[in-house]
């Protein structure tokens, strides 16, 4: 036994799943073209290497590259998982793993695992890329580096579980995309592309009430330069606090989550995979 209480065998099962998982997802189509997407990125921060924002204290091309990293841990923490678990309920992969000992903690441990490099092999492109070819908008110290890696991981840990309440709570595709559409606005409403210091009051206290601003907010606390933070609310980075709100956000979405992924499980029968598959075959959704 784990000393978590999780058997040894669950995890070096949930460990191979992961791996056999990521695998397949990037050496497919639909993988290498999150890659692709990865490179589009850097040729339009190569191309905006020029322009400048705040009166010339900040390039834009690292506004860009801080609002692509902190967007892509979104969509891979929130909209990939959610995605995910909707697939696996209705294609019956939910219901193998139920039926097998442990299978379904297996299952979400493995999805533990494969999270944070799902979110950063889309990433790593553009990241290796602006490295070499654009000094200075990366951190150039190993302290930066490792800030930036304790956002990431911060940030994933923080939308991973919403990701599994979402997917948990809709019931179709359909129901999910509208979701998913709800995402995308907050996103673009919550800073997580760029200060929202100059917008009306009501929206900037919507936007600290999510998690996805402070994602934006650490992003950008960690690539700008200190004159940067003018721009932000308050007129200052608040790294410390933003790094708080994710743990506490992280903290609540994993006692919610198993709690919603357990109802789930508990719904899951042969006749709700079958009921499901007519839907998809009758609707396409």
């Amino acid at each position: 036994m784990s000393r978590s209480g999780v058997p040894l065998a669950v995890v070096t099962a949930a460990r191979r799943q992961a791996r056999t998982t990521l695998i397949r997802k990037y050496t497919s189509v639909g993988g290498i073209g999150t890659v692709g997407f990865a490179l589009f990125m850097l040729g339009v921060i190569w191309l905006l290497r020029d322009v400048e924002f705040q009166q010339g204290q900040v390039a834009a091309s690292v506004y860009l590259m801080g609002g692509f990293l902190a967007f892509g841990v979104v969509a891979a923490a929130v909209i990939g998982v959610a995605s995910e678990l909707q697939y696996e309920r209705d294609d019956g992969t939910l219901l193998r793993a139920k039926a097998v000992p442990h299978g379904m903690t297996g299952h979400l441990v493995a999805k533990l695992m494969a999270a944070p490099l799902d979110a950063m092999v889309p990433l790593l492109p553009a990241v290796l890329g602006v490295s070499l070819l654009l000094p200075g908008v990366m951190p150039d110290s190993l302290g930066g580096w490792l800030l930036l890696v304790l956002v990431f991981l911060l940030s994933v840990a923080a939308m991973l579980p919403w990701g599994a309440v979402l997917g948990s709570v809709f019931r179709t595709m359909l129901g999910l995309g509208f979701a998913m559409m709800g995402v995308y606005a907050l996103a673009a409403l919550s800073g997580v592309f760029y200060p929202i210091a100059s917008w009306p009051a009501p929206i900037q206290a919507i936007a600290q009430a999510t998690p996805l601003y402070w994602i934006g907010h650490a992003v950008r606390s960690v690539l700008l330069p200190a004159e940067a933070a003018a721009g932000e609310i308050g007129g200052e980075f608040r790294l410390v606090l933003a790094l708080m709100v994710l743990l506490g956000w992280a903290v609540v979405g994993l006692l919610l989550a198993p709690v919603l992924l357990r109802r789930m499980a508990r719904r899951q029968s042969g006749s709700a995979v079958a009921a499901a598959r007519d839907r998809v075959l009758s609707k396409g959704y």
